[in-house]
């Protein structure tokens, strides 16, 4: 999921950590930029979260947008410089632009702050916002608040338990979490076995920092605390896929984006819904029979690759590999539930192996005997080994299918797995989640009932896909699913703005399209955008020399799409009457052109 590392850097984070000696003096920043390196290093693995960089302290700044390139990110982190006080307020007011700019407003988004736990100073304290936003959690001033919650924080909070400050610092974070219903954790460093020892040592210690070299909160400490992060966020998400009954066709993947649990919107109180760890493909339907039906979410599906550990390289070890590898072949379990299966499968690689060997048989007998240990067939790796995904994959892309999936059978709950290509040369094997339950496509009816074609009785007639007589997408209607559809309706209104007086019904037919589709689906915003967007179109086509009627229309329904009365569906808004005025009428010599020849009535 989208992940910013957000790093305090404010004063507080320049001190030094307290117990450690002189030598190995490090300070909260320097400790943080570890964390961050650490971070960074874990997610390299696979690389396949996007990371932004954002600095705070009384001001935000993002350093880094998204992207998935750590090692730029690494680079900017180490120029990072310390600014002024912290607030903490104007990096939650930030962090919800950013992620809904970015990726709306459903995606699953965390952030990573690496800070001291400051509480900040004066009217910009977290503990004034907390006596201020008691009892007014509705109000327009703090409908910010609202944007962040499907935001989950990860606060590293970086201080020593026998710093008063710093853990009453960490029980208003808490506070903090708990008051605006956000979904949060605090990471601390564990405190040490004698914290309950005498409050004498641990003032000797706070004020003779030098007295040990260790302290509580070092590279250790902050390594265990990104551990536990990682584990608890970016853990892979493991199950097990399995096609039909035969044993070899199943294999453990792991789903990108981890899937969240269901939870039912008619009530909040229900057992929310996971994934079985065996997924389960019931067959096979064509893409056009499926079409493009509701979802809750997508995720990639990846091959669990084990990471073979390196071998020692002994005389022992070696002899005996080299001792399996000349075996003809395996010996079978005769008591196995799958002999039969595995017999078989000997047999046929044995009969497509026969001439391969025959052939390295014959280059052996004519090369030295140096060369023949380097004859004896090498284990597989992982990336060789054979894969149902990647048959999977290959079938479903070659002939254009979807398998049906059951997720969850308990609930009823299915997706299905298809290939989908982000580029010409590159596609990878998705799977889209529907909402539980079996009549969740309406067109395809119960998932339950689906059978084969050649299932039919004679007489009967396969009704599949249900088809209507007159489709929806046929009508006159305005489908905004993506920012080029909307994007397309608002350049043709202004081309034939630009065209005005000839094209003046037709630039007010498109705008009443566009503005009954707007408020039908509640995007207000919209109509604001388009006004102020016809505001600058007529000082532009002004520095052109257009035809004055196009600036006076743009101008009129820039207006009229600002008024609170013109938000009724019943009400279109009708072009301005504008005639030409004579120009000698008004005291113009004849010959000379006027400014402007038009006029309201």
């Amino acid at each position: 999921m989208p992940t910013i590392i957000a790093l305090d850097v404010s004063l507080s984070m320049q001190r030094t950590i307290p117990g450690r000696s002189e030598e190995n003096a490090i300070t909260y920043h320097q400790l943080a930029l570890k964390g961050i390196s650490q971070l960074l290093e874990y997610l390299s693995v696979s690389k396949l979260e996007y990371v932004a960089l954002l600095t705070y302290s009384s001001n935000c700044e993002l350093k880094v947008d998204f992207t998935r390139d750590y090692d730029q990110i690494k680079q900017v982190v180490k120029k990072v410089e310390a600014v002024d006080k912290l607030c903490l307020m104007t990096l939650m007011k930030n962090v919800g632009s950013i992620f809904t700019s970015n990726w709306g407003a459903q995606s699953q988004c965390q952030v990573i702050a690496f800070t001291d736990c400051g509480l900040g100073f004066g009217s910009t304290s977290i503990k004034t916002f907390l006596q201020n936003y008691t009892g007014k959690e509705h109000e327009p001033e703090y409908a910010w608040v609202k944007t962040i919650k499907p935001v989950k924080w990860n606060f590293i909070c970086l201080g020593v338990h026998a710093d008063n400050y710093f853990t009453r610092a960490v029980g208003v974070y808490q506070q903090l979490l708990d008051l605006t219903e956000i979904k949060g954790h605090l990471y601390m460093p564990k405190a040490p076995k004698d914290l309950e020892s005498s409050d004498a040592s641990i003032t000797e210690t706070l004020k003779n920092p030098l007295a040990g070299h260790k302290s509580e909160l070092g590279r250790t400490a902050m390594f265990e605390m990104i551990e536990k992060l990682c584990e608890t966020n970016y853990k892979p998400y493991e199950v097990l896929l399995k096609c039909g009954g035969y044993f070899r066709l199943e294999c453990q993947v792991i789903l990108w984006p981890p899937p969240l649990p269901y939870q039912p919107p008619e009530n909040d109180k229900a057992t929310p819904i996971s994934l079985a760890p065996k997924l389960e493909i019931c067959g096979y339907l064509s893409l056009s029979d499926i079409g493009s039906p509701s979802s809750l979410s997508r995720h990639l599906i990846i091959p669990k690759i084990e990471r073979e550990k390196p071998s020692r390289r002994s005389s022992d070890k070696s002899g005996s590999a080299s001792k399996i590898s000349t075996d003809k072949s395996p010996k079978l379990d005769v008591n196995n539930v799958n002999y039969e299966y595995e017999k078989l499968e000997q047999d046929i690689r044995d009969f497509y192996n026969k001439d391969v060997k025959d052939s390295e048989d014959a280059m052996g007998q004519a090369t030295e005997d140096g060369d023949k240990s380097s004859a004896n067939a090498t284990p597989l790796n992982e990336m060789q080994k054979e894969s149902m995904c990647a048959l999977l994959h290959g079938a479903l892309k070659v002939e254009n299918l979807a398998a049906l999936v059951l997720l969850n059978p308990e609930n009823s709950w299915y997706g299905f797995l298809y290939s989908y290509a982000d580029s010409k040369k590159k596609s990878n094997l998705m799977l889209n989640i529907l909402p539980p339950g079996s009549n969740v496509i309406p067109w395809l009816g119960d998932l339950q009932m689906l059978g084969f074609a050649e299932d039919v009785l004679p007489g009967e007639t396969a009704s599949f896909p249900v088809k209507a007589d007159k489709r929806s997408y046929s009508q006159s209607c305005v489908v905004w699913i993506n920012r080029v559809s909307l994007q397309s309706d608002v350049q043709k209104v202004l081309r034939h703005a630009k065209k005005m007086p000839e094209k003046t019904q037709h630039f007010y037919k498109e705008l009443n399209r566009i503005r009954r589709a707007a408020l039908s689906i509640g995007f207000i915003e919209l109509l604001e955008a388009m006004a102020t967007l016809f505001d600058k179109e007529a000082i532009n086509l002004t520095a052109l020399n257009a035809n004055p009627e196009c600036m006076v229309q743009l101008k009129h329904a820039s207006l009229e799409l600002r008024k609170p009365a013109n938000r009724d569906l019943k009400v279109s808004i009708v072009p301005v009457p504008v005639q030409t005025v004579n120009p000698t009428a008004q005291g113009v010599p004849p010959g000379v052109p006027p400014a402007a020849n038009f006029a309201f009535n």
